[in-house]
């Protein structure tokens, strides 16, 4: 991590340096979150945009507060090519707040994912007070030989294909970063780029203040590969990943109430204050990403095998050498965990796995169901994390 020396003010002819004081935010009156907000939608070039990823450069302001069903954006910005960039602003105080942040915004870009481009002018508009074409109207101040139609669909696409940047700026978030970087590296296979800046404020008394922004973290940008598949006269979008196709439409009621079954358990919380929630990963499970790249802990429900569980599993390139090393401690790694956790190890059969398994007829309701999944997996990532992270060192 890079480390950053005091600033200096040349003051007078005779060669004398004055320092500045650093302003930590919060701590000054009236520079709070909302200041912070309202400095970087009225300032785009003070983010280092070029350091984190150019393709979504020059940053364009549209608005504050862009509501979406997730809650509101801090500061929505826009590309001329029609690339949107997220930023969320948050003052830095405990590990809690830093991981409720990272999972606050991709709610946020998840949530402005499923938008057309009618749904992003239309809330920007009402976020604006303005009427027409606002987000088309604020790049052409930019760029005034801007093509509008153009710019609809590229944006539209953009949207559908969750081309964003997501930022999170705030003070002090050297304070933890390894905790940080590590869940701005698990969330990189969602396909957004990430990034983390600092904004680090410093006073010279009554001559100013210096405001020097720094990208203390940040992911590569996940290409993510669509195909249109067309029936007869309709057609669909569907997002091709790693585990097979997965279409982008419309959900059906199956889908959607699956969904809506796991939802619960994408929102727990862990005694890892660093840990960030579950994802939903469709076909009936869910995932918590771990501090070693390709390895992670899976929940799942099977209604036609009438069972439930969960387990420590990987990318078949990755999962081998973990359970190894794991295994040399495997008496007291199966003490931390729920009496009962057996031997499963989904790519190798004869190697030893952790997992805990149970009958869906022993719970009575399916909130009994979640209530125990969620117990399972807050002991294995108490089990697991810390182990991983030791292995990363």
């Amino acid at each position: 991590m890079p480390t950053y020396g005091n600033i200096f003010l040349k003051q007078d002819e005779n060669g004398a340096f004055t320092t500045a004081r650093r302003a930590p935010l919060g701590f000054t009156d009236g520079r709070n979150e909302a200041w912070l907000r309202d400095l970087l939608a009225g300032h785009p070039d003070l983010l280092p945009i070029e350091e984190v990823d150019p393709s979504f450069a020059p940053l364009v302001p549209l608005c504050t507060e862009l509501q979406t069903e997730a809650g509101p954006v801090d500061a929505a910005f826009i590309s001329p090519t029609g690339r949107l960039t997220l930023v969320e602003c948050k003052l830095w105080r405990n590990p809690e707040a830093r991981r409720k942040v990272i999972a606050q915004i991709l709610d946020y870009a998840r949530a402005v994912s499923r938008w057309s481009y009618a749904d992003l002018q239309r809330q920007v508009a009402s976020a604006t007070g303005l009427k027409g074409n606002v987000p088309f109207e604020a790049a052409r101040e930019l760029q005034p030989d801007l093509d509008e139609a153009a710019f609809v669909d590229a944006t539209a696409r953009a949207l559908r294909e969750g081309r964003f940047l997501l930022l999170i700026a705030g003070d002090g978030i050297r304070e933890g970063l390894s905790g940080m970087a590590e869940l701005v590296t698990r969330n990189a296979a969602l396909g957004f780029s990430f990034g983390l800046v600092e904004v680090a404020l410093y006073e010279f008394g009554e001559q100013g203040l210096v405001v020097q922004p720094r990208v203390v973290a940040k992911t590569e940008t996940i290409e993510r590969t669509f195909v249109h598949v067309q029936s007869g006269d309709s057609g669909s979008l569907r997002d091709i990943s790693d585990e097979g196709e997965t279409e982008r439409g419309g959900e059906s009621v199956a889908v959607a109430n699956e969904r809506a079954w796991w939802e619960p358990l994408a929102r727990i919380s862990f005694d890892d204050p660093e840990q960030e929630s579950p994802l939903y990963r469709h076909r009936n499970h869910i995932r918590v990403p771990l501090p070693y790249p390709g390895i992670w802990i899976t929940a799942f429900r099977s209604m036609g095998e009438g069972g439930c569980g969960v387990f420590l599993t990987g990318k078949k390139s990755e999962i081998p050498q973990v359970l190894d090393a794991l295994n040399e401690e495997r008496e007291q790694i199966l003490g931390e965990l729920p009496h009962g956790t057996n031997e499963r190890q989904q790519h190798d059969p004869d190697r030893p796995g952790f997992a805990s398994y149970a009958r869906l007829s022993e719970f009575a309701t399916d909130d009994d169901c979640r209530n125990w999944l969620a117990q399972q997996l807050n002991h294995f990532v108490n089990a697991f994390r810390p182990r991983l992270k030791a292995m990363i060192r």
